[in-house]
């Protein structure tokens, strides 16, 4: 039960990497004019205007561009974690402990709490499964 418990968690984590990934470039590839689709004009310019309004908060001051890059790299550094965890790799923990900390450094560059930090709270409570169920698999072996 506790190797379906861990791929599912790594399929979930996989899953929202990419999509983060996905989400991250294509606004990327909006904002320096690669592409151009109505449908991310208002996510763009809501970005923006978040940057704008914290901007004398930020310890690193960020751009839309570098901001939805950041989120890309995120989303790829978490789909490889994944990865690695589904093919039982060490690197696939620390990954996604990278993913965590670059999660959780962002809230600490905004210096802001909004209600994306639920999905930081998921993602910290998930790994912990992750690390725990590799505990148990070591005391089992």
């Amino acid at each position: 039960m506790r190797k379906y418990i861990e791929i599912f968690i790594a399929i979930a984590f996989l899953g929202y990497g990419l999509i983060r990934l996905g989400v991250g470039s294509a606004l990327l590839g909006q904002e320096l004019g690669i592409i151009d689709f109505q449908v991310f004009h208002a996510p763009v310019d809501e970005i923006g205007m978040f940057i704008a309004k914290s901007s004398e908060r930020q310890i690193i001051p960020l751009s839309v561009s570098t901001y939805v890059g950041y989120i890309a790299l995120m989303g790829l550094v978490l789909s490889i974690g994944a990865l690695g965890v589904l093919r039982k790799l060490p690197s696939g923990l620390f990954l996604i402990g990278v993913f965590i900390v670059m999660y959780a450094l962002l809230f600490v560059n905004f210096q802001t709490i909004n209600p994306k930090a639920i999905h930081l709270g998921i993602c910290v409570v998930l790994f912990g499964v992750l690390l725990w169920l590799k505990a148990v698999r070591r005391k089992v072996a």
